[in-house]
Protein backbone atom coordinates (compact mmCIF):
# COMPACT_ATOMS: atom_id res chain seq x y z
CA UNK A 1 0.00 0.00 0.00
CA UNK A 2 2.43 2.50 0.81
CA UNK A 3 5.92 3.16 -0.98
CA UNK A 4 8.93 2.71 0.38
CA UNK A 5 10.08 6.93 -0.09
CA UNK A 6 7.26 7.05 1.85
CA UNK A 7 7.91 4.49 4.39
CA UNK A 8 10.91 5.89 4.69
CA UNK A 9 9.83 8.98 6.88
CA UNK A 10 8.32 6.88 9.47
CA UNK A 11 11.02 6.52 11.52
CA UNK A 12 11.45 10.19 12.21
CA UNK A 13 7.83 10.35 14.11
CA UNK A 14 7.22 9.34 17.30
CA UNK A 15 3.97 9.14 18.86
CA UNK A 16 4.53 12.62 21.02
CA UNK A 17 5.07 14.30 17.51
CA UNK A 18 1.47 16.57 16.38
CA UNK A 19 1.49 16.20 13.23
CA UNK A 20 0.33 17.42 9.88
CA UNK A 21 0.93 16.11 6.88
CA UNK A 22 0.98 18.71 4.16
CA UNK A 23 0.09 17.94 0.30
CA UNK A 24 -1.12 14.72 1.72
CA UNK A 25 -2.73 13.57 -1.67
CA UNK A 26 -4.14 10.17 -1.06
CA UNK A 27 -3.22 10.14 2.45
CA UNK A 28 -1.23 7.03 2.61
CA UNK A 29 1.70 7.84 5.30
CA UNK A 30 -0.90 9.42 7.65
CA UNK A 31 -2.61 5.91 6.83
CA UNK A 32 0.18 4.13 7.33
CA UNK A 33 1.17 6.01 10.91
CA UNK A 34 -2.73 5.65 12.01
CA UNK A 35 -2.84 1.61 11.71
CA UNK A 36 0.76 0.66 12.47
CA UNK A 37 0.17 2.71 15.93
CA UNK A 38 2.68 5.46 15.36
CA UNK A 39 0.37 8.10 16.13
CA UNK A 40 -2.90 8.30 17.57
CA UNK A 41 -4.62 11.47 15.70
CA UNK A 42 -2.55 13.35 12.36
CA UNK A 43 -3.97 15.97 10.30
CA UNK A 44 -4.08 16.01 6.44
CA UNK A 45 -4.09 19.57 4.15
CA UNK A 46 -3.80 20.32 1.18
CA UNK A 47 -4.90 23.26 -1.07
CA UNK A 48 -6.89 21.65 -3.84
CA UNK A 49 -10.42 20.05 -2.61
CA UNK A 50 -10.12 17.22 -5.71
CA UNK A 51 -6.42 16.08 -3.99
CA UNK A 52 -7.52 16.54 -0.47
CA UNK A 53 -10.77 14.37 -1.25
CA UNK A 54 -8.99 11.24 -2.54
CA UNK A 55 -7.27 11.58 1.02
CA UNK A 56 -11.13 12.08 2.49
CA UNK A 57 -11.85 8.76 0.56
CA UNK A 58 -9.21 6.58 1.47
CA UNK A 59 -9.49 7.67 5.46
CA UNK A 60 -13.16 6.75 4.99
CA UNK A 61 -12.35 3.49 3.58
CA UNK A 62 -10.08 2.77 6.41
CA UNK A 63 -12.42 3.79 8.66
CA UNK A 64 -10.23 6.44 10.65
CA UNK A 65 -12.21 9.65 10.13
CA UNK A 66 -12.12 10.31 14.19
CA UNK A 67 -7.82 9.59 13.86
CA UNK A 68 -6.86 11.89 10.50
CA UNK A 69 -8.54 15.36 10.57
CA UNK A 70 -8.61 16.69 6.76
CA UNK A 71 -8.14 20.40 6.81
CA UNK A 72 -8.63 22.39 2.94
CA UNK A 73 -6.22 25.28 3.17
CA UNK A 74 -2.39 26.71 2.35
CA UNK A 75 -0.22 24.64 3.98
CA UNK A 76 0.33 25.88 7.64
CA UNK A 77 -2.17 28.74 7.17
CA UNK A 78 -4.56 25.67 8.82
CA UNK A 79 -2.26 25.45 11.89
CA UNK A 80 -2.11 26.58 15.27
CA UNK A 81 -0.49 25.85 18.90
CA UNK A 82 -1.71 22.49 18.50
CA UNK A 83 0.49 21.08 15.77
CA UNK A 84 4.45 20.94 16.57
CA UNK A 85 5.53 18.72 13.37
CA UNK A 86 5.15 19.04 9.42
CA UNK A 87 5.66 15.92 6.99
CA UNK A 88 6.07 17.24 3.36
CA UNK A 89 6.97 14.93 1.09
CA UNK A 90 7.18 14.89 -3.03
CA UNK A 91 6.95 18.79 -3.75
CA UNK A 92 9.20 21.01 -5.32
CA UNK A 93 11.99 23.18 -3.00
CA UNK A 94 10.76 26.47 -4.51
CA UNK A 95 6.83 25.24 -3.20
CA UNK A 96 8.28 24.05 0.39
CA UNK A 97 9.57 27.08 1.17
CA UNK A 98 6.79 29.19 -0.15
CA UNK A 99 4.41 27.07 2.56
CA UNK A 100 7.35 27.70 5.42
CA UNK A 101 7.81 31.16 5.06
CA UNK A 102 3.98 31.75 6.40
CA UNK A 103 3.84 32.87 10.43
CA UNK A 104 3.07 29.73 11.63
CA UNK A 105 5.91 28.47 11.30
CA UNK A 106 6.54 29.20 14.90
CA UNK A 107 4.76 26.51 15.94
CA UNK A 108 7.20 24.33 14.44
CA UNK A 109 9.85 22.27 16.42
CA UNK A 110 10.15 19.40 14.10
CA UNK A 111 9.96 19.91 10.23
CA UNK A 112 10.54 16.42 8.02
CA UNK A 113 10.65 17.19 4.54
CA UNK A 114 10.98 15.10 1.42
CA UNK A 115 12.02 17.81 -1.23
CA UNK A 116 12.20 16.90 -5.35
CA UNK A 117 14.64 19.88 -5.79
CA UNK A 118 16.04 22.37 -4.67
CA UNK A 119 17.84 21.04 -1.37
CA UNK A 120 20.50 23.74 -0.87
CA UNK A 121 17.62 26.70 -0.99
CA UNK A 122 15.75 24.76 1.28
CA UNK A 123 18.26 24.02 3.76
CA UNK A 124 19.49 27.52 3.34
CA UNK A 125 15.95 28.96 4.24
CA UNK A 126 15.04 26.63 7.39
CA UNK A 127 18.70 27.62 8.74
CA UNK A 128 17.93 31.17 8.33
CA UNK A 129 14.74 30.62 10.42
CA UNK A 130 16.27 29.40 13.25
CA UNK A 131 16.22 25.52 12.23
CA UNK A 132 19.77 22.45 12.14
CA UNK A 133 19.57 19.44 10.26
CA UNK A 134 18.78 16.80 12.62
CA UNK A 135 18.91 14.11 9.83
CA UNK A 136 19.21 13.35 6.60
CA UNK A 137 18.91 10.51 4.04
CA UNK A 138 19.21 9.18 0.53
CA UNK A 139 16.70 6.50 -0.29
CA UNK A 140 16.63 4.23 -3.74
CA UNK A 141 13.14 3.57 -4.77
CA UNK A 142 11.77 2.00 -7.46
CA UNK A 143 15.46 3.19 -9.37
CA UNK A 144 14.76 6.53 -8.18
CA UNK A 145 16.22 8.73 -5.64
CA UNK A 146 14.77 10.42 -3.00
CA UNK A 147 16.22 13.08 -0.28
CA UNK A 148 14.78 12.81 3.36
CA UNK A 149 15.75 16.75 5.45
CA UNK A 150 14.75 16.62 8.62
CA UNK A 151 15.18 20.06 10.55
CA UNK A 152 14.75 20.88 14.36
CA UNK A 153 14.65 23.66 16.36
CA UNK A 154 18.33 25.22 16.73
CA UNK A 155 21.64 26.84 15.67
CA UNK A 156 23.99 25.46 14.24
CA UNK A 157 26.89 26.90 11.27
CA UNK A 158 27.61 25.28 8.20
CA UNK A 159 29.61 25.48 5.64
CA UNK A 160 28.77 26.26 1.83
CA UNK A 161 29.74 22.82 1.11
CA UNK A 162 27.67 21.34 4.01
CA UNK A 163 24.93 23.35 2.87
CA UNK A 164 24.75 22.23 -1.04
CA UNK A 165 25.57 18.62 -0.57
CA UNK A 166 24.13 18.19 3.39
CA UNK A 167 26.34 18.04 6.15
CA UNK A 168 25.21 14.42 7.72
CA UNK A 169 25.08 12.74 3.47
CA UNK A 170 28.67 13.63 3.19
CA UNK A 171 29.54 11.73 5.99
CA UNK A 172 27.42 8.56 5.67
CA UNK A 173 25.05 6.59 2.97
CA UNK A 174 25.96 4.18 0.51
CA UNK A 175 23.25 5.26 -1.77
CA UNK A 176 24.23 8.80 -1.62
CA UNK A 177 27.56 7.90 -2.43
CA UNK A 178 25.84 6.22 -5.57
CA UNK A 179 23.98 9.04 -5.78
CA UNK A 180 26.83 11.06 -7.03
CA UNK A 181 28.62 8.96 -8.72
CA UNK A 182 25.62 8.62 -11.70
CA UNK A 183 25.65 12.37 -11.13
CA UNK A 184 29.52 12.91 -12.26
CA UNK A 185 28.80 10.38 -14.83
CA UNK A 186 25.81 12.78 -16.24
CA UNK A 187 28.06 15.77 -15.99
CA UNK A 188 30.98 14.45 -17.74
CA UNK A 189 28.96 12.69 -20.33
CA UNK A 190 27.26 15.88 -21.46
CA UNK A 191 30.31 18.36 -20.57
CA UNK A 192 30.68 18.77 -24.82
CA UNK A 193 27.07 19.50 -25.22
CA UNK A 194 27.99 22.93 -22.80
CA UNK A 195 29.70 26.28 -24.03
CA UNK A 196 33.35 27.26 -22.50
CA UNK A 197 32.45 29.03 -19.62
CA UNK A 198 29.80 26.06 -18.46
CA UNK A 199 32.69 23.83 -18.57
CA UNK A 200 34.97 25.58 -16.21
CA UNK A 201 31.87 25.79 -13.41
CA UNK A 202 31.18 22.19 -13.99
CA UNK A 203 34.93 20.58 -14.11
CA UNK A 204 34.39 22.87 -10.54
CA UNK A 205 31.78 20.68 -9.30
CA UNK A 206 33.71 17.63 -10.65
CA UNK A 207 36.57 18.04 -8.02
CA UNK A 208 34.22 18.90 -5.20
CA UNK A 209 32.58 15.64 -5.77
CA UNK A 210 35.35 14.39 -6.34
CA UNK A 211 36.37 14.98 -2.34
CA UNK A 212 33.48 13.83 -1.24
CA UNK A 213 33.46 11.05 -2.80
CA UNK A 214 37.04 10.50 -2.00
CA UNK A 215 36.18 10.75 1.98
CA UNK A 216 32.91 8.50 2.04
CA UNK A 217 35.00 5.88 0.06
CA UNK A 218 37.73 5.97 3.21
CA UNK A 219 35.13 5.88 5.59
Amino acid sequence: MISGRLKSLVKYINVKDKVIDIGTDHALLPIYLIKNKVLKTIVIADNKETALNNGINNIKLYKLTKQIIPKLGNGLAVIDKNINTVIISGIGGQTIIKILSHPNLIYLKKIILQPSRDYLQVRKHLINKGYYIKDEEVILDKGRYYLNIVFKKGNKKYSKQALKYGPILIHKNKEYHEYLLKKQEYILKNIPKHKIVTIIKTKKEINILKKIISKIRDK
